[in-house]
């Protein structure tokens, strides 16, 4: 699929809206859950490079652990945005990926890759 997206669509953009673990979801643990995110955060950086896609990655509801819960009282306090949060620095300015570190959002200025 990501093969086709880069060579065969060439968006400007890919929004990736997560839910990448497996939905057994009582059976997942945290290093799983970040697991997958990460694999596949490898996986769009292998198909895309060389391609000007500019790609927004989001966390979803399942890519937290235990599912759905994701706390935002402490900053830091979440297992898999804190080992997420590296792999997405190429794709995110240095505030962006700071913010995203302390609760798992981020806002930054949308910038294409292709300048159009």
């Amino acid at each position: 699929m990501l093969d086709y997206v880069a060579n065969e669509i060439q968006p400007d953009m890919f929004f990736w809206t997560g839910d990448n673990s497996a939905h057994n979801v009582w059976d997942n643990t945290a290093e799983e859950v970040t697991e997958y995110t990460i694999t596949i955060t490898e996986e769009i950086n292998r198909f895309f490079a060389g391609h000007n896609i500019t790609v927004m990655p989001a966390m979803g509801n399942h890519d937290v652990w235990p599912v759905d819960i994701q706390s935002f009282a402490k900053p830091y306090a979440n297992y898999p945005i804190n080992h997420i949060k590296d792999a997405w620095a190429d794709w995110l300015t240095p505030e962006a990926v700071e913010e995203f570190h302390k609760y798992g959002y981020y806002s930054m200025p949308i910038t294409l890759k292709n300048g159009k």
